[in-house]
């Protein structure tokens, strides 16, 4: 009696304790924990002092013959399974936030893979050969059945219904910040990744990571899966670095993201100048800033694209069609307070444009003068310049010099040898010369308008003095020109016939 008793009570204790491990612990654990637990309960029975120290714990080999563990474990596992389809959610739980790490690579359980039937790779169908260079591990140990129900009607067939839940087994970081992938939060892990073998590190569908990306992004993919937006044109001539260098995951994450279009940081600055260190310094430190910058609405996104664009630095159009993309109307000055002028009607209003503008190809355009990112200058100038109408020049490293030679300004006399320095003369009176030097040198910006004009030589319509506008008058001639502005009256000038200008 005491041994039949003893046999319900070990086998009551089998059955109890695989209920409690089915609903606990992973598949891999299962067998090794039940080994340990049911060892130490039949050893505190032997040496229990208790009213069953007599009970006999032995069982005998036809009895332990007729107890079908895994038969019994299957049926209660599908019964268990069954009970978690009808109140599980279908998408995976997520991990609580400060339990979310970085995708480690899974160390899948070989205790499970023993209970599978170990199928030799040299015993694989061929379609599985050759061999890849990247082996999925339970593929790898030939323990098929740890993804597959050998016992199915439908050879091949998974052990669960959803694909996400069998890879979640063993890689237990679920997306759970606040942007997913969309083939993350649809469970579709094999559309990006290949469940048995790859050429690719982390088994990807593809020869690498950015073709992966490409094969839904690219507008022209006929992917079932294409995405529904968000498209990137990589055949554009100029490319980002890091995509090209390296990959797309140097700026976005594969799953799941705090930032939008699964940024690894802010897109709108914080992402770009984790590299740009030069721009950085500009941006933080500048005493002049650049409101495109420092306060639209998409900062470094208003005027570059990050992946690949028809023009250098990125922009998203033309270095000059990229500012008049805000400047096509007066803007409020970050520098005083003050309007800026709407420069894409100045423009068209004014045919002879400075030449960095007109030729933006080879000058850079708008650039070439202003630093859009910052600069210790007013209105962000990359050197020195004065707003006044008179300035002192001399012992200045006035910024039109860095094109313009300063013997136009600096050499008395010019000859008709040296007309490349200015044809701004009386004969050989260099007319420059003798504005700039006088006792109240004038500003090249008192006769010059430095973005565009109706005359030749951007010389200004108007001239400001002291916030009062009064006009020019010039009229060029063949050989030289006039002038009778407010500050002196009408006087010619001809580099043929000189008209006796002079001191």
């Amino acid at each position: 009696m005491k041994k039949n008793i003893s046999k319900l009570l070990i086998l009551l204790l089998i059955l109890g304790g695989a209920v409690y491990m089915f609903q606990t612990y992973s598949i891999g654990e299962k067998l090794g924990r039940l080994v340990v637990i049911m060892g130490n309960i039949a050893h505190s029975l032997q040496n229990a002092k208790h009213a069953y120290e007599d009970v006999d714990i032995s069982i005998s080999d036809d009895e332990l013959r007729d107890i079908n563990i895994s038969k019994i474990s299957r049926e209660m596992k599908s019964s268990i399974d069954k009970k978690r389809e009808l109140i599980a959610p279908k998408t995976p739980i997520g991990i609580k936030a400060d339990e979310v790490r970085a995708e480690e690579m899974p160390h899948h359980n070989k205790l499970e893979a023993k209970e599978a039937k170990i199928v030799k790779l040299e015993d694989l169908p061929e379609k599985f050969k050759p061999l890849k260079k990247y082996l999925h591990e339970p593929f790898k140990m030939g323990a098929c059945q740890i993804c597959h129900d050998s016992n199915s009607k439908n050879p091949g067939a998974l052990i669960q219904k959803e694909i996400q839940d069998i890879c979640y087994e063993c890689h237990k970081t679920r997306y759970t910040k606040e942007f997913d992938h969309a083939p993350v939060k649809d469970g579709k892990c094999t559309d990006c990744h290949d469940p048995h073998q790859s050429n690719v590190k982390m088994l990807l569908k593809s020869d690498s990571i950015n073709n992966l990306c490409m094969s839904c992004h690219d507008r022209k993919s006929t992917s079932a899966t294409k995405a529904k937006k968000l498209f990137v044109d990589m055949s554009l001539e100029t490319k980002h670095k890091p995509i090209v260098e390296k990959s797309c995951l140097e700026c976005h994450e594969a799953h799941t993201a705090n930032h939008k279009s699964l940024l690894k940081l802010d897109a709108k600055m914080d992402l770009c100048l984790s590299c740009h260190d030069d721009e950085k310094e500009k941006i933080t430190h500048s005493k002049f800033k650049h409101g495109g910058v420092n306060t639209s609405q998409k900062r470094c996104l208003e005027c570059h694209d990050p992946h690949a664009t028809k023009h250098k630095k990125l922009l998203k159009k033309d270095p000059v069609a990229t500012c008049l993309n805000c400047h096509d109307k007066e803007v409020k000055s970050d520098e005083d307070g003050g309007m800026l002028m709407n420069m894409k009607k100045h423009l068209d209003e004014n045919p002879n444009w400075h030449k960095p503008i007109k030729d933006v190809k080879k000058e850079g355009g708008c650039s070439a003068c202003h630093d859009p990112h910052g600069s210790d200058n007013f209105s962000i100038l990359r050197k020195s310049f004065t707003k006044n109408f008179y300035a002192d020049l001399a012992n200045k490293d006035f910024f039109c010099f860095k094109c313009h030679t300063e013997k136009k300004i600096t050499k008395q006399f010019i000859t008709p040898q040296e007309n490349n320095i200015t044809a701004f003369r009386d004969g050989n009176v260099n007319l420059h010369y003798l504005h700039v030097n006088d006792r109240k040198g004038r500003s090249c910006r008192a006769c010059h308008d430095e973005h565009a004009s109706k005359y030749n030589h951007l010389i200004r319509d108007y001239t400001d003095f002291n916030g009062v506008k009064f006009p020019l008058r010039f009229i060029e001639t063949a050989e030289g020109g006039s002038c009778a502005p407010a500050c002196h009256k009408k006087f010619e000038y001809d580099r043929v016939n000189p008209k006796g200008i002079s001191k």
